[in-house]
C-alpha cells in the first residue's frame, strides 16, 4: 500500500496546516489540501474521495479538487462521507454562495459529483480497497478510516483526541501494520487538547498501550506554530516504533 501526506506548502519539520492522504494514487482521504496538489494529472487519479469530518483544514479545497477534475460525462470524482457530512457540504459550501451547488447541478448525463454515504463499521470496497469507517472522539462527529489491501491494514483516525471503540476494532484486524495518529497540541496545551478534543503529548502516548499491537505509530496533525516543541516532547518519551511524518514522502506499507 501506497501513502502520502499532500504538502500543505509547509517545511515538513514544521507540521502541517490542511490533511489529504493519498492511498495507492486513487484514493484521497481528506481533501483539505488535495485541491492544491500542482500536477494536475495526479488529481485526476483520484475517484474515491473519503471524508472523516467537516472541519474546515479536512475539507478545505474539495470544491476545488472537483472543479479541476470535471470532465462533462456521466463519470466523475465520488465524495464518500456520513450522513451529517453530506448535509453540511450541501447547505454550508455547495450552496450557490460560496461554492456552486455541484450537487444540484449532476445529473446521470453529467455529473459533477457523485456521492455516497457511509455509515460506522460498514466496509466500503473501492479501487482494490476496503476501507472501514469507525467512530473516534472529536468535537464533531467523526469517522477514522481502516484501509485494507488485502495484505495490508492501515488506520487514520483523523482528528481525535482519547477513544475507545476504535482501539477495540484495530484489536480484531491482524494485518495492522500501522496507524497516523494525532498531536495537535504540547502538553502545556492539555487543556485545549481537551476541550477540542485532540491530542498533546502525553494522551498520545497514553494511547498506545490501548492497542497492545506491534505497530508503526505514525505522528500527524501537528499544529505548525508548536511542532517542534511536539517533535521534542515525543523525543523525551523513548517510545519505540513512533515517528513524526514527512509530508511529501510516499510510505510503502
Amino acid at each position: 500500500m501506497r501513502i502520502e501526506l499532500l504538502s500543505s506548502s509547509v517545511p515538513v519539520a514544521d507540521g502541517q496546516f490542511l490533511t489529504s492522504y493519498l492511498v495507492n494514487d486513487e484514493v484521497a482521504i481528506d481533501a483539505g489540501s488535495l485541491g492544491l496538489l500542482g500536477d494536475l494529472r495526479r488529481q485526476q487519479r483520484v475517484r474515491h474521495v473519503f471524508l472523516t469530518h467537516e472541519h474546515l483544514d479536512h475539507v478545505a479545497t474539495l470544491p476545488i479538487f472537483l472543479e479541476n477534475v470535471y470532465e462533462p460525462g456521466p463519470e466523475s470524482a465520488e465524495v464518500l462521507a456520513s450522513r451529517e457530512v453530506l448535509e453540511c457540504l450541501r447547505s454550508d459550501v455547495f450552496n450557490g454562495r460560496i461554492w456552486p451547488d455541484f450537487f444540484a447541478l449532476s445529473s446521470p448525463e453529467d455529473a459533477f459529483v457523485v456521492a455516497t454515504e457511509i455509515e460506522p463499521f460498514q466496509p466500503v470496497a473501492r479501487a482494490g480497497l476496503t476501507v472501514t469507517p469507525v467512530p473516534v472522539s472529536h468535537g464533531v462527529a467523526t469517522l477514522g478510516l481502516v484501509v485494507d489491501d488485502g495484505r495490508v491494514a492501515v488506520a487514520f483516525p483523523s482528528d481525535t483526541g482519547p477513544t475507545e471503540a476504535l482501539w477495540r476494532h484495530l484489536a480484531t484486524v491482524p494485518n495492522l501494520r500501522a496507524v497516523f495518529l494525532e498531536v495537535t497540541f504540547p502538553n502545556a496545551l492539555a487543556w485545549l487538547a481537551r476541550e477540542a478534543a485532540h491530542h498533546c503529548t502525553a494522551t498520545f502516548a497514553a494511547e498506545l498501550p490501548k492497542l497492545a499491537r506491534d505497530v508503526r505509530w505514525i505522528i500527524v496533525h501537528r499544529k505548525p506554530r508548536y511542532a517542534a516543541e511536539i517533535a521534542r516532547e515525543i523525543a523525551a518519551l523513548g517510545l519505540p516504533n513512533v515517528e513524526l511524518v514527512k509530508a511529501g514522502q510516499v510510505y510503502e506499507l
